[in-house]
C-alpha cells in the first residue's frame, strides 16, 4: 500500500549543517519515500553545502521567512504528492520505523487528514513537553489534499503546528497521535549556547503565540495554500 501513495519528506532547515546529516542518512535509504526535498531559510553554515550531499532536491529560500514559509513553498513546489512528512532537520535517534509511525495510518485510513508524532522514551524534557503540548511536535504526517486546501500559513514561522493543529479541529478534521519512542531532538540551548539558544526560544514562543492572536484575522478571506495562494506568493 506504501507504494500506491507518493510520499514526500519535507525538512525546513535554518542553520542545520552539524545535525542535518543524522536526518538524511535515514530518509535517504527509506525505499517507499519517493522524494526527500530540504527546504532552507537562508542558513549560513554550509547547510546548503550538506544538503547537496545526499541525492536530495534542495530548494534555498532567498532569506529567513520562517518554518511555516519554508513548508508552504515545499508543498507548493510538490502539490502532486499524497501525503507529506514534515521532519525537523535536529532530530536525534530518527529511524524508519518512525517514519512509518507517521505515514501508515494516513494509508490505512482514508478519512484522516494528519498525524501528530509524539515523543516516547527519548530525553526526559521533551518527553514531558510532548506529553503536555503535544501540537508543538513537528513531525507530522499529513494528506495531501487537505493540507493544500488550508488557507496560507506562510506566515505562522515557528507558530506553523500550532495553526495545524487548530484548523484541524476547529473543522473536525481527523488526527492520530502515534508515538515515536526513543526519538528526541536537540535543546536550542545545546546548538547555539545557553544565552543565544534562550533568546531563540523566547523567539519561538513568541511567534506560537502571535500565531494564535493572528489565526482568526488570517484565515478569514485568506487564498488557500495552494491554487489561488499562487498567485499572490509568500505572505507576511
Amino acid at each position: 500500500m506504501l507504494q500506491s501513495q507518493k510520499i514526500t519528506v519535507l525538512i525546513p532547515t535554518y542553520n542545520e549543517a552539524p545535525r542535518l546529516p543524522r536526518v538524511l542518512e535515514v530518509v535517504c535509504k527509506i525505499k517507499w519515500v519517493d522524494e526527500v526535498v530540504v527546504i532552507d531559510s537562508h542558513s549560513q553554515d554550509g547547510t546548503l553545502d550538506v544538503a547537496r550531499s545526499f541525492p536530495v532536491e534542495v530548494i534555498p529560500l532567498d532569506k529567513d521567512r520562517g518554518k511555516g514559509a519554508a513548508l508552504a513553498e515545499g508543498i507548493r513546489l510538490k502539490k502532486d504528492s499524497d501525503i507529506y512528512v514534515f521532519l525537523d532537520a535536529d532530530l536525534i535517534g530518527l529511524t524508519e520505523e518512525h517514519v512509518l509511525a507517521l505515514v501508515k495510518p494516513l494509508i490505512e485510513d482514508p478519512s484522516l487528514a494528519m498525524t501528530i508524532g509524539v515523543f516516547e522514551r527519548g530525553r526526559r524534557l521533551g518527553d514531558l513537553a510532548q506529553k503536555f503540548f503535544p501540537i508543538l511536535n513537528g513531525m507530522r504526517g499529513v494528506r495531501g489534499e487537505w493540507v493544500r486546501n488550508l488557507p496560507d500559513f506562510s506566515w505562522t514561522r515557528f507558530g506553523v503546528e500550532t495553526f495545524l493543529t487548530r484548523v484541524a479541529l476547529e473543522n473536525k478534521a481527523n488526527v492520530e497521535f502515534p508515538a515515536l519512542p526513543g526519538l528526541a531532538h536537540y535543546h536550542k540551548e545545546e546548538k547555539y549556547g545557553f544565552f543565544l539558544g534562550f533568546y531563540h526560544r523566547i523567539k519561538m514562543y513568541k511567534e506560537i503565540v502571535q500565531t494564535l492572536f493572528l489565526y482568526k484575522k488570517r484565515i478569514e478571506n485568506w487564498p488557500k495554500l495552494v491554487g489561488e495562494g499562487e498567485k499572490h506568493g509568500v505572505m507576511v
